[in-house]
């Protein structure tokens, strides 16, 4: 179990924390550290990455959408003894009210936070910057430090060093400006993991930026830097997100479908529920056996030839609906519940057929934010209490009739109308459930 934690966090998106945590994690576990990793805020994606680092699977924490006990339960269970979060977006970008920040979790978790400044435009700024975001911090989170990223020189470090120290803070290490460490991005973020490892490039990108950190960087000091993490007073384990759906739930697991919370899945297990994989771009079916069928959200979009030609998939999907047997989709699952999904390029491509709905690739917008979803209909598995959420897809519904499966929310709480679709014991939506 977890004892100590703290957050790498940054001034922005595009910062280097995503490559500092990763390249810190990597050479630390090169040094026999016991190290664990979690990621803030809704992303999925970066967990793959941040796995990968350590060895070990990386959690979600995300103080908007979990209650203090689960986020304390989540942080205290991870395997490490030492837990390293990446934080999102910038220190204090959050939703309403700086809800769901990287400074936000590290409040409630109680630990510290390492700032990562991208120092390519500034000197001295760069300290006054840290000391005024010190400042800002809540009562229960303090600036452990900084690490510097992209320095132009030795000058250029030593002027922004001597800033720091005259203001008390702690600079941890400067890194040089490094492209062999930059992970690629597509629409929804990063490249998946997956994607990198198949391709053969995951690793060399995790071990170049362990090489960059272990180099510039004193890993002990930031090891020493981590705090004691707050605990729940009763010793609540309190890490279940929503109770099982079945008891032999079968999850679609690949590159057009990887997007999924960890958490969910282990407080399934730990539930008693069976979980079995399966790959539609394989063209496998779920298992028979299984009594519920989850197909999470991913890229569904770029693997079209494959999907729609995927006919012991589909012809799986019907069987079971014509069986009665739950069927779920998230966002890009959800799309691939519909009659047709709409391509980049404006090509339509039949997909399962089991709900009426048309979604397209071509006629994009940005759909992002957190959403408080209330069900419609009697489901045994969603239960009656509020679930948190986030919708992040470019992807347009253009058809969507029939019976709607939530009401929602948004983070302020306000009604944004009715979403999701729901066709006898077929259900989904574009939100992916958190808690």
């Amino acid at each position: 179990m977890a004892k100590n934690g703290l957050i790498i966090a940054g001034l922005s998106s595009g910062s280097g924390k995503t490559t500092v945590t990763l390249g810190l994690i990597r050479a630390l576990c090169r040094q026999k550290a016991d190290i664990s990793a979690a990621k803030c805020g809704p992303d999925y994606i970066d967990c793959g990455f941040l796995t990968a680092a350590s060895g070990r699977p990386a959690i979600t924490l995300d103080e908007f959408a979990m209650p203090d006990e689960m986020l304390r339960a989540l942080a205290g269970g991870a395997d490490g003894e030492t837990l390293i979060i990446e934080g999102v977006m910038g220190l204090f970008d959050g939703t309403d009210g700086g809800r769901g920040s990287t400074a936000a979790l590290a409040n409630k978790l109680r630990i510290g936070v390492i700032l990562v400044i991208d120092a390519r435009h500034q000197a001295q700024t760069a300290a006054a910057i840290a000391a005024g975001l010190a400042s800002e911090l809540p009562e229960g989170a303090s600036l452990a430090g900084v690490i510097l990223n992209h320095i132009a020189s030795s000058r250029h470090e030593q002027l922004i060093r001597q800033a720091l120290n005259a203001r008390s803070i702690t600079c941890f290490g400067a890194l040089p400006s490094a492209d062999e460490v930059t992970v690629p991005s597509r629409h929804l973020g990063l490249v998946q993991s997956a994607d990198l490892a198949t391709e053969g490039r995951l690793d060399a990108i995790i071990e170049a930026a362990a090489n960059l950190v272990a180099k510039h960087i004193d890993c002990a000091g930031v090891l020493a830097a981590a705090t004691p993490l707050m605990r729940n007073p009763t010793g609540q384990n309190v890490c279940s997100a929503i109770n099982p759906p079945g008891q032999h739930i079968a999850m679609a697991h690949d590159p057009a479908f990887g997007f999924h919370y960890a958490h969910m899945l282990a407080g399934w297990r730990d539930a008693g529920a069976q979980l079995s994989v399966f790959s539609p771009l394989n063209d496998e079916a779920p298992s028979p056996d299984a009594n519920f069928i989850f197909l999470p959200g991913g890229y569904p979009e770029l693997h079209l030839p494959t999907l729609t030609n995927a006919t012991t998939f589909i012809e799986a999907l019907i069987t079971a609906s014509e069986k009665n047997i739950p069927i779920y989709g998230e966002c890009g699952g959800f799309m691939m519940l519909g009659r047709q999904i709409i391509d980049a390029e404006g090509t339509a491509f039949p997909v399962a057929g089991l709900l009426p709905l048309e979604t397209s690739f071509a006629a994009r917008r940005l759909h992002l934010g957190y959403r408080v979803l209330k069900a419609l209909h009697r489901l045994d598995w969603l239960g009656a209490a509020p679930l948190n959420a986030h919708e992040f897809h470019y992807t347009t519904a253009l058809v969507a009739d029939g019976d709607a499966l939530f009401s929602a929310a948004d983070a302020a709480g306000s009604p944004i109308g009715d979403i999701g679709l729901i066709r006898g014991s077929v259900a989904g939506s574009y939100a992916h459930i958190i808690a």
